[in-house]
């Protein structure tokens, strides 16, 4: 191979693996801007309580500049380096309809909602009151969804945007899918509370999310089931979110049941009916569209690649 059939396609496109790791960097660059641009107030006029402070307005901010970090990297790419639109990475305005998002929100709350359903009904997760008036419980839940909605936005933008298109380019959807995930979880091991058990829901998790952009063609509709599976358990249930709490007045989800099925310290998401809960969703999705799972290109930048099902066209 010479060496600019190393970096470059038959077609002069620069490969997959290329642009999966320029996009990476592209977003971890502006993701540092950003987060540093954000504690400048900080750093001039320290807060008298810190914690509350940081709590209910610096983490929100940080996740809303990766976010903006997320969507610079994106226009970068698309703009100067494929040179396509926003439907490569499912985020052009016809893929924000209301029908794809709805099918995103129902699936990412059914597949958590369920099994903790069930979890409640054997008596192996319980409500109980939380401390507190409930006074703050309407201030509390914004602040909540203040962190969830842009997080998971910002995870979705990572994993299943730009990346997931240019891996799926090279090695597959299903390579793509796979590597994507991994990632994923790989992302949450230093989150509180996690176990071997709860990594590997959590990558079930990158599967499905996955699964919903294929099958949807909108990432609009895998952030709106990354947030209706995070609201179920930190909005409805005030449970554990990748084994942090949520920190809202009114009632506490109670786990009483063994680990391998509650999650323990990780959260209801963590334990095995969840991870069937993911399974059953995505067995459903690759059902219903088993055409979105294979193949190779996302746009008609890479329509040549698909008779021969290689990126280059010439079979390495």
């Amino acid at each position: 191979m010479t060496l600019p059939a190393l970096f470059l396609t038959a077609q002069g496109r620069l490969r997959s693996g290329w642009r999966a790791a320029l996009f990476l960097i592209l977003f971890t660059t502006f993701a540092e801007v950003a987060q540093a641009i954000v504690a400048i107030p900080a750093l001039i006029a320290p807060p008298r309580d810190a914690g509350t402070v940081v709590a209910a307005s610096e983490i929100p901010l940080t996740w809303l500049s990766i976010v903006i970090a997320g969507l610079a990297a994106h226009f970068v790419m698309l703009s100067f380096v494929d040179r396509t639109g926003w439907s490569y990475v499912g985020l052009a305005r016809g893929e924000a309809s209301p029908g794809r998002v709805a099918a995103g929100l129902a699936l990412g709350a059914a597949a958590i909602a369920i099994p903790c359903a069930l979890l409640l009904g054997v008596g192996w997760l319980g409500m109980v009151r939380a401390p507190g008036d409930g006074g703050a419980i309407g201030r509390e839940l914004a602040t909540v969804l203040a962190v969830l909605v842009p997080a998971a936005l910002a995870e979705e933008l990572m994993m299943r945007g730009y990346l997931l298109s240019a891996l799926a380019d090279g090695m597959g959807r299903g390579a793509g899918l796979l590597v994507t995930s991994i990632v994923f979880a790989l992302l949450h091991v230093g989150n509180p509370g996690m176990a071997p058990g709860a990594l590997v829901v959590v990558g079930l998790a990158g599967i499905f999310l996955g699964a919903v952009r294929f099958a949807t063609s909108s990432l609009y509709a895998a952030w709106a089931a990354h947030l209706a599976w995070n609201v179920v358990l930190g909005v409805v249930l005030h449970a554990l979110v990748s084994g942090t709490g949520m920190a809202v007045e009114g009632w506490r989800t109670l786990d009483t049941g063994p680990d391998w099925a509650t999650g323990g310290s990780w959260g209801p998401e963590g334990g095995v009916p969840a991870a069937a809960g993911l399974l059953v969703a995505t067995w459903y999705l690759i059902g219903r569209h088993p055409g979105a799972f294979a193949g190779r290109p996302f746009t008609t930048a890479g329509a040549a690649t698909a008779a021969s099902g290689h990126e280059d066209g010439t079979g390495t």
